[in-house]
């Protein structure tokens, strides 16, 4: 019997993520009691915040359920430009970029 799927040698190359392996790292050390404060895949040691869960819920109630724009919808970028100001960061939304994460933002070409 053949295989069902001819795959590229690339394959072979492709590492596993460090991320998962810092995480999965983590959550051992955590298992054998160590004191670990785990920021390896961005997960929360929290419950999220009511008032975005009820955001989040209007947003789809909305019909809110498609993608947005690849670099952040003007509200977001202009709110987290009013942030920025409150901390006496002179920010404006054309200056801002939303990513999905920390890692795309300082790693990706």
């Amino acid at each position: 019997m053949t295989d069902a799927y001819d795959f590229s040698d690339r394959i072979e190359r492709v590492a596993p993520s460090a991320t998962l392996a810092i995480s999965n790292l983590a959550a051992e050390k955590e298992a054998e009691g160590a004191d670990i404060v785990d920021l390896s895949v961005g997960e929360p040691d929290f419950d999220t915040p009511e008032n975005i869960v009820e955001a989040g819920k209007d947003a789809l109630d909305a019909g809110h359920t498609g993608y947005t724009s690849s670099n952040g919808i003007p509200q977001l970028k202009e709110a987290i430009a009013e942030k920025l100001r409150g901390t006496g960061i002179d920010a404006d939304a054309d200056e801002v970029i939303v990513t999905p994460g920390g890692k795309q933002a300082l790693y990706e070409p």
